[in-house]
């Protein structure tokens, strides 16, 4: 048998491929509040725009999992709906970060911090639209505008199934920081305000993990073997959007 790479079966693991969601109005609850930092913006009609703080909301959905081979839900792992947008002071109406920290906390009991509103129930309202570029043939899940949920649903909707997660650059988790995918973590790490930062000084005193494992050993390390080159950032972030079926909005820059 010829060892050709490009010739080896494709395997997925367990993937299963997920169905789009059906557009319509999904109770959730806030799961992730990400603080991506200063990031370079998209052109808009052309014109070249200034970047922009930017963070990410991910959303739980209460009622929709995850499906098996079989098609059968799995009601530990719920769907996963995010959007990235920049952050602006709330005096901005017009801003989606305004809009959406509105509908999340409309008596502003959190005084605009949006890192308390994780774990708030909420409505997400959602719409599919066709990838553009590479990315034709291709259809997105996008969340087109969240609500608060009635208080009488918010207290019977169901907890989060998964751990809440809060990353702020000022005061970097760096367990949090670990636990996101690669391309997530390298998005946060290149922001354009990086430099002297408390992310870039707690990456620095991080120890290295193989170096970590050798220490207690006292023969010398052997040669690490070659590494495979890794997937583009923009590959990985596309796997983790299919894996996920997190939405693919045109406004959250390469979401």
């Amino acid at each position: 048998m010829a060892l050709n790479a490009k010739k080896v079966p494709k395997t997925g693991g367990n993937f299963v491929e997920q169905p789009v969601l059906e557009p319509s109005t999904y109770p959730a609850r806030i799961v992730q509040v990400l603080d991506l930092g200063m990031q370079a913006q998209r052109p808009y009609k052309g014109e070249a725009k200034p970047p922009a703080h930017e963070i990410m909301i991910t959303y739980e959905l209460l009622d929709e999992f995850m499906l098996d081979a079989d098609g059968e839900e799995i009601e530990d792992k719920p769907r996963w709906l995010s959007e990235t947008f920049p952050l602006h002071n709330l005096e901005a109406d017009l801003a989606k970060s305004t809009k959406r920290y509105k509908a999340l906390d409309p008596d502003d009991k959190f005084d605009g911090d949006f890192t308390l509103l994780v774990e708030s129930p909420c409505m997400v309202t959602t719409a599919n639209n066709a990838g553009q570029g590479k990315n034709v043939g291709k259809t997105y899940t996008n969340v087109m505008s969240v609500s608060v949920m009635r208080t009488k649903d918010a207290r019977n909707a169901p907890a989060l199934v998964n751990p809440p997660k809060v990353f702020v650059l000022d005061e970097p988790d760096m367990t949090i920081f670990k636990s996101l995918p690669e391309w997530l973590q390298e998005k946060i790490s290149t922001n354009l305000e990086m430099q002297g930062s408390a992310l870039e000084e707690a990456l620095e005193d991080a120890p290295d993990e193989e170096e970590e494992e050798e220490a207690p050993k006292a023969k010398a390390k052997p040669k690490k073997p070659a590494k495979a080159p890794a997937k583009p950032a923009e590959e990985e972030e596309e796997e983790w959007l299919r894996r996920m079926n997190l939405s693919g909005n045109p406004c959250m820059a390469r979401w």
